[in-house]
């Protein structure tokens, strides 16, 4: 599951692995130490393989790079919730607003505050600056071209997510469950 920040990715896994019964592989967990620090990339890497050595799974995230390539080869499919930023920015308000409101943990005994929300580095300055950014990475990347035996999934709108997921058999079907 990939797609830019407030898009849903976590929501979804989330609901997909509750539906399935498959392990959700959260990225950002993997990723994030105390004090919102990142790991070391030797360290986050042998994290996200460990993980990925189990027969089946769904994993959320918007890595690049080895993270992305390992998660791609692995990967039967991959919804890319191509969501524009006018969808993703008013979600990532309310959804940070909520956080730091409820103190609400994240990973890592982090949570979002109203201060960590104002500062150069916050996710609501972060998430908009680079949204465009994975948009083109993700367009090249999961290009069929690129993923000739990859079946990818892009939803654009977000009226067609959980009806294309339903008919896939990955969300329940409608009226016998959330989502």
């Amino acid at each position: 599951m990939v797609g830019p920040v407030a898009s849903g990715k976590s929501t979804l896994a989330a609901a997909i692995s509750a539906h399935t019964g498959l392990p959700r592989i959260d990225l950002d967990e993997l990723f994030w130490g105390p004090n919102w620090t990142p790991l070391k990339t030797p360290v986050f890497h042998k994290g996200v393989r460990d993980r990925l050595a189990g027969p089946a799974w769904i994993a959320d995230g918007n890595y690049g790079g080895e993270v992305a390539e390992m998660l791609l080869d692995r990967a039967e499919l991959v919804v890319w919730l191509d969501l524009p930023l006018r969808v993703c920015l008013p979600r990532l308000v309310n959804r940070s607003l909520r956080r730091a409101a409820t103190g609400e943990e994240l990973f890592a005994g982090n949570r979002e505050s109203y201060r960590h929300l104002l500062a150069a580095d916050s996710i609501l300055r972060w998430g908009p600056m680079h949204h465009h950014r994975h948009r083109r990475r993700w367009t090249a990347r999961l290009h069929p071209d690129h993923t000739p035996d990859l079946t990818v999934v892009r939803l654009d709108r977000p009226a067609a997510i959980a009806p294309q997921l339903r008919r896939l058999g990955l969300l329940p079907a409608q009226g016998r469950g959330r989502a």
